[in-house]
């Protein structure tokens, strides 16, 4: 009877630890314009590369907590970024457009971010596209609009996190000139910020008090798929959220005894998904889930002390996958760039001097795979021809608005021809579709039920103990 007692006290104790002890450290993770087909297309290409109907798991919905959320604004059933990223920082709902702040304009609200550095925690906000984009900037931003580039800016200044990173200031040489206190790097750097790129801060973080890490000179926070199939002499010129969670990771770390909050967005799915370019955001998908890796790797040396909270601001593209069998969805995989590189590629080729049509098999062949890889049916080759005929074969390479059609049109068909033999189809811009919700770690029992964006951040507020 005693060793019986002594053993119900002792899983007590294991249970008691398991699911009441505070999270310390906090991984969030959004991506944006990652909606439950986002992830389920990533994982069928997976299997389907490998010969093989049915899905190849990612590393993050294999948490042993998975849901959904809804996410619409106070202004519609659609949300964009910056009211979705508002309910995901701070827990309310705002208009679209808004950031940090209320309806009218007028009330800010405290973000997650903010009641952590309160908490004494260390803070860090990272992402794949500008750092004062509306997803990160609704971490530390109050502004009216996510246009304003350059207040949200100095919100960074003001919120004085621990580490930023980003491919850019958005908007950064439109900013008024301070003849006072100089650039907003010159005040970033007299706020006691290091501005590094990669190699910058591994050379210099040991001193440093904080960090604002963007891409050097010769570097670029670039698509995936153009990280991936990039010439090997640019090997180095990538700065990847991979990199950047990595490095915010170690510089939070430091002399910590309190923990951190890490807000991580892999910000270029969304684009990928407006372009409704399927094998870009399938490579932005499998790019996110590498970023998070690195913080299952830090959880399991910190158990149960860690909360890692996978979701997404919105759904983009309105997403519809019909394949036929693993070999049409592994098609995808013969697409070299993301569209947009290809076109700028075209354009230097045109400018170059005329092409003809077998020009230009050769350079889709070259970057899709027709032609060259698989056989093209006559329907998709004629929707192609067509468009080279109303454009390269009348272009003036004079002409910027010419050259501008070419992107817009003969690229972007080549794109939709191949989605189209994929079986993956797009309807819209974002989408109300519902964005799904992972979390593993400290607190992960808070999310076991049908959610809300703007209920996630009370939930790992909850996990963490913030006040």
């Amino acid at each position: 009877m005693k060793k019986g007692f002594v053993l119900i006290v002792f899983l007590l104790a294991v249970i008691t630890s398991a699911y009441g002890q505070k999270a310390k450290y906090v991984f969030y993770f959004i991506g944006d314009g990652m909606g439950v087909n986002q992830v389920q297309l990533a994982e069928f290409y997976r299997a389907a590369v490998e010969n093989r109907l049915g899905v190849e798991p990612l590393g993050f919905t294999g948490f042993p907590v998975a849901t959904m959320a809804t996410h619409y604004s106070a202004s519609g059933d659609v949300t964009d970024s910056a009211a979705s990223g508002t309910a995901l920082a701070t827990g309310n709902k705002t208009k679209n457009g808004r950031i940090g702040l209320d309806l009218e304009g007028k009330k800010s609200f405290t973000t997650i971010a903010e009641m952590a550095k309160r908490c004494g925690k260390k803070v860090g906000v990272l992402s794949t596209v500008p750092v004062n984009h509306a997803t990160p900037a609704a971490f530390y931003g109050h502004q009216l609009s996510r246009e304003m580039g350059y207040e949200l800016a100095q919100d960074m200044l003001k919120a004085d996190f621990d580490f930023y990173g980003g491919s850019e200031l958005m908007y950064e040489d439109k900013y008024p000139a301070d003849t006072e206190n100089g650039s907003i790097r010159d005040r970033f750097r007299a706020q006691g910020y290091l501005i590094c790129d990669y190699e910058g801060f591994r050379r210099g973080y040991a001193d440093a008090d904080k960090v604002l890490m963007l891409p050097g000179e010769e570097e670029a926070v670039t698509y995936a798929i153009d990280t991936e199939n990039d010439a090997p002499e640019n090997a180095g010129r990538h700065l990847t959220l991979t990199q950047m969670v990595e490095s915010a990771v170690t510089f939070l770390m430091k002399d910590n005894k309190k923990g951190f909050f890490l807000m991580a967005e892999g910000g270029k799915i969304d684009g990928a998904c407006h372009g409704h370019d399927a094998a870009t955001a399938i490579n932005e998908v499998i790019d996110f889930d590498n970023a998070i890796s690195l913080a299952c790797d830090f959880a399991e040396k910190h158990p149960g002390q860690t909360l890692i909270v996978v979701t997404a601001d919105h759904e983009t593209g309105g997403l519809v996958l019909n394949p036929d069998n693993a070999a049409t969805l592994a098609l995808l995989r013969h697409q070299k760039h993301y569209q947009g590189t290809i076109s700028d590629m075209l354009r230097k080729r045109v400018a170059a001097g005329r092409m003809s049509w077998e020009d230009m098999k050769d350079f889709l062949g070259e970057n899709f795979g027709f032609w060259k890889e698989f056989d093209l049916p006559w329907k998709y080759e004629r929707i192609l021809r067509d468009s080279y005929e109303h454009t390269i074969a009348r272009a003036d390479v004079g002409s910027a608005k010419d050259l501008y059609d070419i992107n817009a049109e003969i690229v972007a068909k080549a794109v939709y021809v191949l989605n189209e033999m994929a079986g993956v189809h797009w309807c819209c811009s974002h989408s109300a579709g519902y964005t799904p919700v992972y979390a593993k770690g400290a607190g992960q029992e808070l999310f076991t039920h049908k959610t809300d964006n703007a209920e996630i951040p009370m939930l790992i507020s909850k996990a963490a103990g913030y006040r």
